[in-house]
């Protein structure tokens, strides 16, 4: 298959999975005013679709090479298209929510199989080539995302942000349909136990951030919700000691380099999620408009298509310390500014923003490049997944963390100060506490970095424990 065939083959699966992201956040406010959801019910529309993703993407990559990446692949773009139709016809908060899930649920089971798919449609001399312009395609539609949103939002209707998914989606499942190679499927012990364990465990602890603040944190369903998530992960990690086939392969995390990736990584993913505060704050607190916020949220995607190669041709240089430090450095200028400062001049506020785009793949680039130097080649595939599914978890939860801070404070200030000055003090604070948090961040990810493990990785995820 000619190079640029094999990349077009790519391209509506990423739009799918890179667009669902970010133009959804900038549609809240009218789906708040149109189905009348609270403002928990907003973030679940957001977060269902994340958690579904963390929950179930280890668990998709077993079931690809088990069916085929190839079927997989398929059975999940027919679903995220059934249940992006789902999504635009929804009638009620709820049901919005659940369809989200299901949508995340579809995009779990596409993205594994996506990446496997790549060593057999690129060839071995354009593999890496293929790469980096899927993930830099994946980046131009994570940043229009936004602005598409915030388009039919005001033109034709919050709807069309799912229903546009139609055409892409039938669109790419011709194109793997017709030109994607059959791949022949292996046999993949899947560890039923680990994931069930991590499932619940991730889900309930994001469940109990998500709702505490309704149902109160001394409440039986709150302290049965916080005890019963604390003892699945711990039977998580009893499991995973004596699995001949875990879930998650914990003794990669005995190399302090490894914990410093997963953690610098974690960091930019959970900081993403701010952005969804971002786009309704800009909406209903800053009174600009869906297209306006788009615009905005633009502004903070746009260094994605230079910062990215630019954090690789620092890394190899230089060394993975001297991009993933500027990285943090970008996002606690962000941080720090817009919690002294939550109403700023539009200059300022862009200034801001572009610092945050620039900070992101500073500290993403150099952490998963260096992922695939240390770590063994019969070791790769499991190590990424673990960094991708904990990237992913800490999206779910980082989010589900930043609307109990903001909401906490919110309802503190509010019959104080009024409803837009509550607002404010909400927002000040979680970027205040963003910045302390990603000093934090930055201070143990060093401290891993310099860090020496004579722990010898083994050549099966169930060996190596001490």
């Amino acid at each position: 298959m000619k190079f640029w065939v094999a990349v077009c083959t790519f391209v509506p699966a990423i739009a799918l999975m890179f667009m669902d992201q970010t133009i959804l956040p900038v549609a809240l406010p009218a789906i708040q005013n149109e189905l009348g959801a609270t403002a928990t019910q907003a973030q679940w529309c957001v977060n269902a679709y994340v958690l579904a993703i963390a929950m179930f993407l280890l668990v998709s990559g077993k079931l690809g090479d088990s069916l085929g990446h190839r079927e997989t692949f398929s059975i999940g773009i027919v679903g995220f298209v059934i249940f992006s139709i789902c999504c635009g016809m929804s009638q009620s908060a709820n049901w919005l929510i659940w369809m989200r899930g299901f949508q995340g649920l579809s995009a779990a089971l596409m993205m594994p199989p996506q990446n496997a798919m790549m060593r057999y449609v690129f060839p071995k001399n354009s593999l890496g080539k293929g790469i980096g312009l899927s993930v830099s395609i994946g980046s131009i539609f994570l940043m229009i995302a936004p602005v598409i949103g915030g388009f039919l939002t005001e033109t034709l209707s919050w709807r069309w942000i799912f229903w546009i998914n139609a055409p892409i989606g039938a669109a790419g499942l011709w194109m793997v349909l017709a030109l994607w190679p059959k791949s022949n499927p292996v046999k993949s012990p899947i560890d039923l136990w680990g994931f069930l364990f991590f499932a619940a465990g991730v889900g309930l602890y994001t469940l109990f951030f998500m709702q505490v603040t309704e149902w109160g944190w001394g409440t039986p369903i709150s302290l049965s919700c916080l005890g019963f998530a604390s003892l699945f992960l711990f039977l998580l990690v009893l499991r995973e000691r004596k699995a001949a086939h875990p879930f998650l392969d914990l003794p990669l995390f005995k190399r302090p380099l490894f914990a410093a990736i997963n953690l610098s990584v974690s960091t930019a993913q959970a900081f993403l999620m701010v952005g969804v505060f971002w786009l309704l704050y800009f909406q209903n607190t800053l009174q600009y408009t869906p297209l306006q916020a788009g615009l905005l949220s633009f502004i903070s995607g746009f260094p994605l298509l230079f910062a990215s190669p630019l954090a690789g041709v620092l890394s190899d240089r230089f060394g993975p310390k001297l991009p993933v430090a500027l990285g943090y450095l970008f996002l606690m200028y962000t941080c720090f500014f817009l919690g002294f400062f939550p109403t700023p001049s539009l200059l300022s506020l862009s200034i801001a923003l572009f610092m945050f785009g620039m900070g992101i793949p500073m500290i993403l680039t150099p952490s998963f490049a260096s992922a695939f130097s240390f770590v063994p080649t019969s070791k790769t595939g499991v190590a990424m997944g673990t960094i991708i599914t904990l990237r992913m978890v800490a999206g779910a939860t980082g989010l589900a963390c930043m609307y109990l801070l903001t909401r906490s404070v919110y309802m503190d200030k509010l019959p104080l100060v009024g409803e837009r000055s509550a607002h404010i003090a909400s927002f000040s604070m979680l970027h205040l506490a963003l910045g302390f948090f990603v000093i934090i961040s930055f201070a143990v990810t060093f401290f891993l970095h310099t860090r020496k493990s004579a722990h010898q990785l083994p050549d099966y995820p169930g060996e190596g424990w001490d």
